[in-house]
């Protein structure tokens, strides 16, 4: 188990479908029952996917927190995490509004990875 989630559902090495092209988060979550599957592409599709996590590097602030959040956010993606490499490591939170399709940062949304690292997160 990984923090309450099988390792069936914890994949480091998925790349995801976007539409029109694709991108491969540094962690995904998958829900139980539901592993990736192939797309149009040679990318997985997003049934059943719960969650992205992206970690930012230097080099890759831009696509992460604007490309990356706004194609996930496109193709319905219901949570995303991004992960910055600070003193505590903090794990900034968005979920999807289903009415304007846009992430919004969790009313607690950011947490230092150890807190989460402690705990179950609820993303299904």
């Amino acid at each position: 188990m990984t923090n309450g989630y099988g390792a069936e559902q914890v994949v480091t090495d998925c790349g995801i479908d976007v539409g029109g092209g694709g991108h491969q988060p540094d962690l995904s979550v998958w829900a139980k029952g539901r592993p990736p599957r192939p797309a149009r592409s040679s990318y997985a599709g997003t049934a059943g996917l719960l969650l992205a996590v992206e970690v930012v590097s230097r080099g890759s602030e831009i696509v992460d927190r604007v490309i990356k959040k706004t194609e996930y956010a496109k193709a319905g993606i219901p949570r995303y995490w991004i992960v910055e490499r600070d003193g505590v490591t903090t794990v900034h939170r968005h979920s999807l509004n289903a009415e304007t399709g846009e992430y919004e940062l969790d009313p607690d949304g950011a947490q230092p990875l150890a807190w989460l690292l402690s705990t179950v997160p609820a993303i299904a």
